[in-house]
């Protein structure tokens, strides 16, 4: 039975990211993480930084000028906007490997190999745990940002054993990411989650009832249900409960009294 709050997640089918051989990645991958702060955020720490990398660079090139080397290297080094261009360039390259490292030694995934009928755990360049799809008890996750997926495995007795936890960090990463985790609840035969794009709708509209609600509380103004779904709706007798606490407009029934 769909979900009314999600009219479109029966129409729309999964599209993770996989394998060369094919398996499926559930959680983002290294390039995914790794690639908007490489591009955006550090190359703007870079240039915040980079008048101190220019000086050090000033003062390599002074000290092979003192030594008596003039090359083509220390000509062109030559201007100050340069030095600052290679400082940035030189904090950038550094940054980018300090980042990438620990996370090709930490990033977590799970594979999942449809044909074979097995789910991978892997850590870094590391294959942690390796079992069959049966033993998938459940697969949720959170398809926002920070969010993290939880997959039980069931142990080898079947149903009744104790239910091993494999954490996946991540997983709301980006829409890849998550519909890695829907094609895995599919595979293994429990519920599939909506799309990442709505499940984060939901989440805002739910967000912005929550705050509607202590609005209302606080004018002590009479909560709809239809409030829920239509911001217009409650916006328009928000703004008329204020005129009339106000003194501007005269109260109705059900009106808190000014």
């Amino acid at each position: 039975m769909t979900d009314p709050r999600f009219p479109e997640s029966a129409d729309s089918a999964p599209a993770p990211r996989r394998t060369r051989a094919g398996a499926v990645i559930v959680g983002p991958t290294v390039r995914a993480r790794y690639t908007p702060g490489a591009l955006i955020g550090l190359p703007l720490v870079s240039l915040l930084l980079s008048p101190f990398a220019g000086a050090g660079i000033q003062e390599w090139r002074r000290s092979r000028l003192r030594a008596g080397q003039d090359g083509l290297l220390e000509q062109l080094l030559d201007p100050a906007w340069v030095q600052l261009l290679f400082g940035a360039l030189l904090l950038w390259a550094l940054f980018a490997l300090w980042a990438l490292v620990p996370l090709l030694l930490t990033q977590r995934v799970v594979l999942l190999d449809e044909e074979q009928g097995s789910v991978v755990l892997r850590k870094g360049l590391r294959i942690i745990q390796r079992e069959p799809l049966s033993s998938v008890d459940h697969a949720v996750g959170e398809a926002e940002r920070g969010g993290m997926a939880l997959i039980g495995i069931r142990g080898p007795g079947g149903a009744g054993q104790p239910v091993q936890q494999w954490v996946i960090p991540e997983v709301g990463w980006d829409a890849a990411s998550f519909d890695g985790l829907r094609t895995l609840q599919g595979a293994a035969g429990l519920r599939h989650s909506p799309p990442r794009a709505e499940l984060q709708r939901e989440s805002r509209r739910a967000r912005r009832a929550r705050s509607h609600r202590e609005l209302a509380e606080r004018l002590g103004m009479p909560w709809r249900e239809e409030y829920e779904h239509d911001d217009a709706a409650f916006q328009a007798e928000f703004d008329r409960v204020r005129r009339v606490l106000g003194g501007k407009e005269p109260a109705q029934d059900g009106d808190p009294q000014p």
